[in-house]
């Protein structure tokens, strides 16, 4: 009776013990690999967005994990009429006509008082809270749905020509 537990013993010690040579590899928080990955996207509630016919802008944050250069071209929503990419020079918004480049392997980030789109002609308000579907728009790449949420901010104000 002692040699079969004394069997048994060995040959569960045995197999631990090569269970406990193979490997799982470590969990990550990485990003995929590939694609364009869009993160933090929200829209500006200002007083230039309180009010049907006003202006916003939608930020965010826009990684290329492809295998080419892409172009950010715009948007679509049905809460403005008029969508385009922008920049601000100087204080001064102005359209960045040819679209955002963005190379494989970078980050563009989309924020007040930079590189942004821009909703003109707002169909209603939007104001801090709404939500909003938003389609960003690409050259080279498939357009991606968000549903963003109003904020406000106090950061990057830029000039606008009313």
């Amino acid at each position: 009776m002692l040699k079969k537990l004394i069997a048994i013993f060995s040959v569960l010690m045995a197999t631990l013990t090569f269970s406990g040579c193979t490997s799982t590899p470590p969990a990550t928080n990485e990003l995929p690999k590939v694609g364009i990955i869009i993160e933090d996207a929200w829209v500006r509630a200002s007083e230039y967005s309180a009010a049907a016919g006003g202006m916003t802008g939608v930020f965010a944050k826009i990684t290329n994990r492809g295998d080419k250069t892409i172009t950010l071209i715009g948007g679509s929503t049905d809460i403005a009429k008029m969508v385009q990419t922008h920049e601000v020079v100087d204080g001064m918004m102005q359209e960045k006509k040819g679209g955002i480049e963005i190379h494989v392997g970078q980050t563009v980030v989309l924020q007040p008082g930079g590189l942004h789109i821009m909703l003109m002609d707002l169909t209603k308000p939007i104001l801090v809270g709404d939500k909003i579907s938003f389609t960003f728009k690409f050259d080279k790449a498939d357009p991606q749905t968000f549903e963003l949420t109003a904020k406000e901010s106090t950061g990057g104000d830029e000039t606008y020509n009313k």
